[in-house]
């Protein structure tokens, strides 16, 4: 099931959108997929500050993408504090939904293409493990199984 650092970020991003697409939809209770975000938007952030940024060729990327996680996580929680059926919902969430997007592109863009060229397919695939056991350990934390 291991896959390399690059991938598995990937498909996270994918789980994520399509959570985001749910949300829009109101496909399903829109409080508990908030919460399945937060869970998986805290997991990723935590598996890719722990075991991925620190092996970025530049310190400044990893700040930024620290950064863009943390705000994220800011505006999700402002979005969990009100009703999914208050006035402000909807904005609130598309300026989480922005925020995350800007930071997948930037990660998919730049970060991790540098990464790919930065090391060798042996040392993605040791990231890629050390990944997913944060990950998956930050995940059944907040009790979802993978």
């Amino acid at each position: 099931m291991a896959s390399d650092a690059v991938t598995l970020i990937t498909n996270d991003h994918r789980m994520m959108e399509q959570l985001f697409d749910r949300l829009r939809a109101a496909d399903g209770d829109r409080q508990l997929l908030l919460d399945e975000c937060a869970a998986r938007l805290t997991a990723h952030s935590h598996a890719e500050e722990q075991q991925v940024y620190p092996q970025l060729p530049s310190p400044d990327d990893a700040h930024r993408g620290a950064d863009e996680h943390h705000e994220a996580e800011r505006l999700l929680h402002d979005l969990q504090r009100i009703s999914p059926e208050g006035p402000d919902f909807e904005d609130k969430l598309e300026e989480f939904i922005a925020a995350v997007h800007h930071h997948v592109e930037h990660e998919e863009t730049v970060l991790l293409p540098g990464l790919r060229d930065a090391l060798t397919p042996e040392r993605l695939n040791e990231l890629g493990m050390a990944f997913e056991e944060v990950r998956i350990a930050e995940l059944a934390v907040a009790g979802i199984r993978v």
